[in-house]
């Protein structure tokens, strides 16, 4: 938490161990977190002389606010994520994961400040919201070391099973558990169960038993694998679909008549959760919300590519009506270009952005992007059109675009949805083989090394790539294509850095090429200076965690934490920077 916070421009005042004095921790400090062992958090905190105006924070996920007596404002952050070591989990606090919050306003606070997603759960709900954590953690992974054991009796090791397990999560977030399940339970297939308990050990079946309970039970609110597919969400309808622009049209149209506002959210299918969080967004915003699901050619230059690019259209269909969209507009590639494969006589070009970064890499690919956003914002009509970050010049063209042509469109950008390590949500991920998703997350890595940079008060472009590329470069099995820092209106490279800025980068990771981004806002060099402002944003926070957890040994220009013992090597205590 400490380096995370540090990460984001916090100034991190210390981090105290066992065996420190705690009595003064609170002192110039604006947030204190207490993180450790849920049966030492009481103790801990009133260990602590309370300080007027101090956050005090713990990290239980199962306890209430009563522990952290006798301060005054009290919270509790609980990461729902896993935090196997500081490196991996600073990486993860930051990768837009959920956190359960409740107190003081300044937990939420903080919670984006760390780019992540607040969810209130109240003191009464703590225990239950809790064991719900501990079954999505510890008992899965207690029930994947049941995997690693029976797999091992079959002379087989875990690593096909993961992937087979990953693919299996990824389809509880697009359709649901229940519309997720699939095998002989589900089925009703008694034989195959009674199979399996005689081949595997005796050790093995009580848990084996308990399973195929669970799973028989959540089969008992599905219908038929095919049904389930296409079924909307309880209290949703179902999504009218049309394959014709005509039909669109005309169906936007008939909305429209009816007082309905329209929410626009382009896809190439594959849908996944970063292109869920848009629909949703659209949906609480809007009274219909169109969906288009076409993979367009134009995007592509090399065949094979656009040949591999993954195509479910049932899925699909199905994880927009779960995302709230009344509307789903897939069209075949003859629709939406007449005479195809004939090369497209009309195409929309955004000169300014087309031929940098994605375009230099990509010819053509950005005028495909410009030429059927075009279309597609012709044939709705006035409305507001939703596209994620993750595709930042992406983004960037259509703004340019619906500007330059005066669209009656307003372009909404919405943030990067993440896994829990960072690595950016993509359609392309699914080809990534275990070691190349290990391996990709260098590019959030180094994305957030090129922040630290700015942060710290590096004003040279140069400076921030060399950052950038010395941390991709550590990774063998990326290659990389550019890793940049922009202007994020004009995406034109500053000779200085200032103002809002966007870092970029570009890699192939095997045989995927993979694009990521991230914000970050250069002040001049007097505000940068002396600019404080006064919210937790630019905090001042004490962590308090176990001496045994070692973050980062090597931290210049620390200064010691008021009244505290002086503080070891292996503690680290971080310069502040400008947020």
């Amino acid at each position: 938490m400490a380096a995370a916070l540090d990460a984001v421009g916090c100034r991190v005042l210390g981090v105290l161990g066992r065996g420190d004095d705690t009595s003064g921790a609170a002192r110039g400090a604006d947030v204190l977190f207490i993180a450790v062992r849920d049966a030492d958090i009481a103790a801990v905190a009133r260990s602590v002389e309370p300080v007027d105006g101090c956050l005090v924070v713990h990290m239980s996920g199962s306890l209430g606010l009563d522990v952290l007596a006798p301060h005054k404002r009290r919270a509790s952050v609980h990461p729902l994520v896993p935090l196997p070591c500081p490196e991996v989990g600073a990486s993860r606090l930051l990768s837009g994961v959920h956190y359960a919050v409740a107190g003081d306003p300044g937990a939420a606070e903080l919670v984006s400040l760390l780019a992540g997603k607040a969810v209130e759960v109240a003191d009464a709900k703590r225990g239950t919201y809790h064991a719900a954590a501990c079954i999505a953690a510890n008992h899965l992974v207690a029930l994947m070391g049941q995997v690693e054991r029976v797999a091992a009796s079959a002379g087989l090791d875990l690593a096909p099973f993961i992937d087979l397990a990953r693919f299996s999560l990824d389809d509880v977030e697009r359709l649901g558990a229940a519309g997720a399940l699939t095998g002989p339970a589900a089925r009703g297939d008694a034989g195959t169960l009674q199979a399996h308990r005689r081949s595997i050990d005796a050790s093995e079946i009580p848990a084996y038993d308990a399973l195929s309970d669970q799973a028989r039970r959540l089969a008992r609110h599905v219908g038929t694998s095919s049904a389930r597919m296409v079924t909307a969400p309880a209290g949703k309808a179902a999504p009218r679909v049309v394959t014709t622009c005509s039909e669109f049209a005309r169906a936007i149209e008939e909305a429209r008549q009816g007082g309905l506002s329209v929410g626009l959210v382009a896809t190439m299918g594959a849908l996944h959760a970063g292109h869920c969080s848009l629909v949703e967004r659209s949906a609480s915003e809007c009274g219909l919300t169109a969906v288009t699901i076409f993979v367009n050619p134009l995007q592509f230059e090399d065949p094979s590519d656009l040949a591999a690019y993954p195509r479910d259209l049932q899925a699909d269909v199905a994880l927009a009506a779960r995302a709230g969209a009344g509307l789903v507009f897939a069209p075949p590639v003859e629709e939406m270009y007449p005479g195809y494969p004939a090369p497209v006589a009309t195409r929309v070009q955004v000169s300014s952005l087309s031929g940098v970064l994605e375009g230099a890499s990509r010819p053509g690919h950005l005028d495909g992007v410009a030429t059927v956003v075009t279309k597609l914002l012709a044939l709705t009509g006035r409305c507001r059109a939703y596209f994620g970050e993750k595709d930042f010049q992406q983004l960037a063209l259509v703004r340019r675009l619906v500007e330059d042509l005066s669209l009656p469109v307003e372009v909404v950008g919405c943030a990067t949805v993440r896994q829990e390590d960072g690595l950016a949500l993509s359609s392309r991920n699914v080809r990534l083989s275990p070691a190349e998703r290990a391996a990709a997350l260098v590019l959030r890595q180094a994305l957030l090394a090129g922040r630290r940079a700015i942060l710290g008060g590096t004003r040279d472009p140069e400076a921030v790539r060399s950052a950038m590329r010395a941390v991709l470069d550590t990774e063998p099995l990326v290659d990389t294509d550019y890793a940049e820092v922009v202007d994020a209106v004009t995406l034109s490279c500053p000779d200085e850095l200032r103002g809002e800025l966007r870092l970029l980068v570009a890699a192939r990771v095997g045989p995927v090429r993979l694009i990521d981004n991230e914000g970050v806002r250069a002040l001049d060099a007097e505000r940068h200076a002396s600019q404080r402002p006064p919210s937790t944003r630019a905090g001042r926070l004490h962590v308090l965690r176990p001496a045994s957890s070692v973050l980062s040994p090597e931290v210049p220009g620390a200064a010691p934490v008021p009244g505290a013992a002086p503080v070891r090597p292996e503690y680290v205590v971080a310069s502040e920077t400008d947020h």
